[in-house]
């Protein structure tokens, strides 16, 4: 069972958790509102982005027109592509560096660390609470688009659906768990913010430029949000060997947090 560690953790986080599911309930209905007003003036605005530079249409997760413009091109573009991916990626990033750097930050680690509560524990209930504080968002999400589904006649399956939002989840927890590592090793914020922020910030535009930067197609293999894109899953379902390349990514990173923070002097 799950310690105090993991119920402080959310409770801590329970208002940031409401702003964060209202927020991306609001942009998933947002986008899907609109999908109507750009399926019957797709002729018009396909003319008008044809005059759009490639390198704009590609950070939207696609250069075909024709498959932005669809309801899965249209939908992916603003939540898994940009502005969905970026949201629930840094609510995973701040998660991950409260959950040590930030503890040491604000010199209450001592405080934590003065119950008979072991390192590994930590780092495992802090993870554990990033993982539901992201996975209640996606479920938001989830939801909206179940409900929105047919009202605006969007076409998508249930596991479809499913599948996109496991994966956004997936790819905001990469980077979360990034930020516990970093926070796990050197204990310091700003560094993990910095290293966090900035591997994400490099992943996106890598991923969205390849198309266009010849140079960059063999890094784009190994970021997460190609990882995610690639398969497509609000129009293709669930990718096995992304999503599981993503959670031993993930593995990785809190083995390396529950190592660091293991075997670092914490002095405050």
């Amino acid at each position: 069972m799950l310690g105090s560690v993991f119920r402080e953790t959310i409770w801590q986080r329970r208002l940031t958790l409401v702003w964060y599911v209202v927020g991306m309930g609001a942009l998933v209905g947002v986008t899907v509102g609109v999908y109507p007003t750009v399926r019957e003036g797709s002729d018009t605005i396909t003319r008008m982005m044809e005059n759009l530079p490639q390198g704009l249409l590609s950070m939207m997760g696609s250069t075909n027109i024709a498959e932005l413009l669809s309801p899965a091109g249209f939908v992916n573009s603003r939540i898994n592509a940009s502005i969905g991916a970026v949201v629930l990626t840094t609510l995973a990033i701040s998660i991950g560096t409260a959950a040590i750097a930030g503890e040491e930050d604000r010199k209450t680690m001592d405080l934590l660390l003065a119950n008979p509560i072991p390192r590994i524990r930590i780092v495992l209930d802090r993870f554990a609470a990033m993982v539901i504080l992201v996975g209640a968002v996606a479920a938001a999400v989830l939801l909206v688009m179940i409900v929105a589904n047919p009202i605006v006649d969007l076409g998508f399956s249930l596991g479809d659906m499913v599948a996109s939002n496991l994966e956004l989840a997936l790819l905001a927890l990469v980077f979360g768990s990034l930020a516990l590592a970093v926070g796990g090793v050197t204990g310091r914020r700003g560094t993990t913010i910095g290293i966090a922020s900035g591997v994400t910030v490099a992943s996106f535009f890598i991923n969205g430029l390849a198309g266009l930067v010849s140079w960059l197609q063999a890094p784009q293999k190994v970021t997460p949000f190609y990882w995610l894109q690639r398969s497509d899953p609000l129009a293709n379902g669930f990718s096995y060997a992304d999503s599981l390349l993503m959670i031993a990514v993930i593995g990785v990173f809190v083995l390396i947090a529950a190592w660091g923070f293991e075997h670092r002097d914490v002095t405050m």
